[in-house]
């Protein structure tokens, strides 16, 4: 039941947070910060809301039905490694700075956080 209310959470952010995206990118002006800033805020949450569930579905059909246990925090944690992966390219591609390189070591960076919390909980 509180898994439940979680992804129902989820959906009604990702709904306020996609509204919010199409807000910033229709009316407001990119050349100001705070707008950039709200941007990719906005962009984070909304792909959070939409990561999560993803890789908790991946998980449930991934795992066998004997070992499966529905864990929302490391979906949750997932979704938002792989959130922060395409914000910050996206933060580095405003500021032109992305390149393949920039973007392997970023991800590499952040699959190895996600080894590490996945043997410390373990």
């Amino acid at each position: 039941m509180e898994s439940r209310r979680l992804w129902t959470a989820s959906t009604l952010v990702g709904l306020l947070s996609w509204s919010g995206v199409a807000y910033v990118v229709t009316s407001t002006d990119p050349a100001l910060t705070v707008n950039r800033l709200a941007f990719l805020v906005l962009l984070f949450l909304g792909l959070v809301s939409v990561l999560s569930p993803l890789a908790n579905f991946l998980h449930f059909r991934f795992t066998a039905a004997k070992s499966y246990r529905s864990n929302a925090r490391r979906s949750f944690r997932e979704g938002g490694l792989a959130a922060l992966f395409v914000v910050l390219c996206a933060w580095l591609r405003m500021g032109q700075g992305l390149n393949w390189i920039n973007a392997l070591l970023l991800l590499s960076t952040l699959a190895l956080v996600e080894v590490f919390l996945l043997v410390k909980s373990s």
